[in-house]
């Protein structure tokens, strides 16, 4: 179990830095602001650290320790297990580098052996940790001057690549994705992916659990643990070191040996994993399975008030292998009563440029009750001076209709105003119909995965 990693009661920093600006300054100084629980910096140099009262070794520490966090030099780190283990401590946190990933083998295999043979669990080295939104565990060590973090919410993002998580951090911060839980692995000399995956799976505060891996540790155990799970929750994974080249970057990254791309790609298939190409598809995909659940069917509605936009996401559902939803006679009687002679009554429903909020609510109640409708995509151009910010209620109120839905809306400022209280209402939205297309696309996904694994 895990649990001391995220749930500690006590953290020891060893390493602990009075420098601002330094590793073992930043983890202390984050931990202050949002752990609750006892914090002890080890430095056999200092007295105090940012008023806390410093520590020669942790084996001067009288309290029970939970979790040990280790920033010191790679030569030193198996001494400071030692004295790790003689305090009793059985979780560590290994920050530094300098192993594998820059051919120090000997000492990364030495210490490997060490934890094994004393039962010490570790995450690392050559990472920056975890973050838990919930419990306030902090060992990153970015800077709240430069860094915007995530609000709580159901994401479970594992990394390999430290700056990547705290980058697609920050990112998820500005873009409404609320985390749960982050682990940075680094080199994996003990707890790996599947560990940490386990553990995900069983955590109630997450709904999906997205990846950004070099290698896995153990390929049958990922598929075995990933096809167990995928009925509970989601599972998104970017694969790094898909080219030659990028196979050797990924050695000299993490001490990793990437493996055959294709390979990878076709049991992330065969277990139910959803596989994002990049960046964007990572952080697009894992936004609307934090939210919604799963689309049944593959008929899409496209509800607009820009005609061009409807026309590009009209592409986009037949480039996704998606159907454009053939509306019932009855949808297209009503939409012909309550919307001006104008407007496009079919599918993509074009509201057009002069459409208000109240235009769109009553369309979309309609659109959302037709039985042949399984999943709608709403663009809504907030440029067009008819367009009001009573859209944010009338989108919200789309939730009750039980149908998943995305938004797409494509603009500056006061878009992105009116898109971040939609995204913090629990509402995916996009700026391309694009992207808005693809993240249904990957519900229906995730639809056929449950129906393949069983649904739990």
């Amino acid at each position: 179990m895990l649990d001391k990693f995220f749930q500690p009661k006590s953290i020891a920093v060893i390493g602990a830095s009075r420098k601002k600006g330094k590793v073992g300054h930043a983890i202390v100084e984050n931990l202050k602001k949002s752990f609750r629980g006892k914090i002890y910096p080890v430095n056999p140099f200092a007295q105090e650290i940012l008023g806390l009262k410093c520590y020669k070794s942790v084996t001067e520490i009288e309290d029970k320790i939970d979790l040990a966090i280790i920033t010191v030099k790679a030569e030193i780190v198996e001494q400071v297990l030692k004295e790790c283990k003689k305090a009793g401590i059985r979780n560590v946190i290994i920050i530094s580098a300098g192993f594998s990933e820059v051919g120090n083998e000997k000492l990364e295999k030495r210490i490997k052996n060490y934890v094994k043979k004393n039962k010490i669990r570790v995450i690392g080295p050559n990472c920056i940790g975890i973050y838990d939104a919930y419990s306030g565990v902090d060992t990153l060590f970015w800077s709240a001057e430069k860094t915007k973090k995530p609000e709580k919410g159901y994401v479970g993002f594992i990394s390999q690549s430290g700056a990547l998580g705290l980058a697609l951090l920050d990112t998820y911060a500005e873009r409404g994705v609320g985390i749960s839980k982050f682990v940075s692995l680094g080199n994996k000399i003990d707890v790996d992916e599947t560990d940490v995956m386990e553990y995900f799976f069983r955590d109630p505060s997450i709904r999906v659990i997205s990846m950004y891996v070099e290698s896995l540790s153990n390929g049958r155990k990922f598929m075995k643990i990933t096809s167990s799970g995928v009925r509970k929750k989601p599972v998104v994974v970017l694969k790094a070191g898909r080219s030659e080249k990028g196979k050797k970057a990924v050695k000299s990254h993490t001490g990793a040996m990437a493996g055959d791309y294709a390979v990878y790609s076709a049991a992330f298939r065969q277990c139910g994993a959803i596989e994002a190409k990049d960046l964007e598809e990572l952080i697009d995909f894992t936004k609307v399975l934090a939210i919604e659940r799963e689309m049944k069917g593959n008929r899409i509605c496209i509800v607009t008030n820009g005609g061009g936009f409807g026309i590009i996401a009209t592409d986009q559902v037949e480039n996704e292998g998606l159907q454009l939803a053939e509306l019932s006679d009855g949808t297209i009687k009503t939409l012909k009563e309550i919307l001006p002679a104008h407007a496009v009554a079919s599918n993509p429903v074009d509201l057009t440029g002069d459409a208000d909020s109240e235009r769109y609510k009553h369309a979309l109640e309609v659109v959302f009750a037709d039985r042949n409708v399984d999943g709608v995509c709403v663009i809504a151009l907030m440029q067009l001076a008819p367009l009001d910010k009573g859209i944010v209620e009338v989108l919200e109120e789309c939730k009750s209709f039980g149908k998943p839905f995305v938004v797409c809306a494509c603009g500056s400022c006061y878009t992105m105003e009116l898109a971040r209280k939609l995204e913090s209402r629990g509402i995916a939205v996009y700026p391309t119909p694009h992207r808005a297309i693809k993240a249904l696309s990957v519900l229906y996904h995730y639809g056929k995965v449950l129906r393949k694994f069983g649904k739990k």
